[in-house]
């Protein structure tokens, strides 16, 4: 009996190592990958709200069309309450102001707006830095039209007052001049013309 035992629990460890040794050598690979050193750098700064770090990690064309998108809703808002709230956010008078605005200034500008939105004091940011986890779980790429694409799922935690906050995020990261930058227009849908049959 003791012998069966001793076999069976022999065969559970057999599986449980060619199981999980997979994964480690995957979870190496993806650590090791450029483009997820990027990610994880990025997702540090952002986090811990170093706005000037992680826009110097980022798409410049990302922070343009961010900025361009932010103005177009400024235009259509229903009210001029709203377009006035909208433009206060960014620490600005008017819809021209906004539009002057250099696209880094504005980056740093709209997301400093939304860290007043949630009251985000010192404190809880540095409970946020000291607390934040971040486990890279794969790594897909591929090439568009010559240019090079990676994108990388990741599941990070991290403690916000008495809570905990777990999210699971795909960055997308863009191949420029042989560097890898964060993009956020790359899980946009591609529309083009469908391709000619025969």
């Amino acid at each position: 009996m003791k012998r069966h035992r001793r076999t069976a629990i022999l065969a559970a460890l057999a599986i449980a190592t060619f199981v999980s040794a997979p994964v480690a050598l995957a979870q190496k690979s993806i650590e090791s990958h450029p483009a997820a050193q990027v990610v994880m750098s990025y997702l540090r700064y952002a986090m811990s709200q170093e706005w000037r770090k992680s826009v110097a990690l980022l798409e410049p064309e990302s922070v343009e069309d961010l900025k361009l998108r932010y103005i177009e809703r400024i235009k259509r808002a229903p009210t001029i309450d709203e377009e006035i709230a909208m433009v206060r956010k960014l620490d600005k008078n008017n819809l021209k102001e906004v539009q002057a605005m250099k696209t880094i200034d504005f980056y740093i500008a709209y997301h400093k707006g939304v860290q007043d939105r949630f009251e985000v004091t010192e404190e809880i940011l540095n409970q946020i830095k000291t607390t934040m986890r971040a486990k890279l779980l794969s790594i897909g790429e591929e090439t568009i039209e010559g240019t090079d694409y990676a994108h990388i799922l990741v599941r990070t935690k991290h403690e916000n007052r008495d809570k905990e906050v777990s999210s699971l995020d795909l960055v997308s990261l863009i191949k420029i001049d042989g560097k890898w930058k964060v993009t956020l227009r790359a899980q946009r849908p591609l529309i083009g013309p469908a391709p000619k049959k025969g």
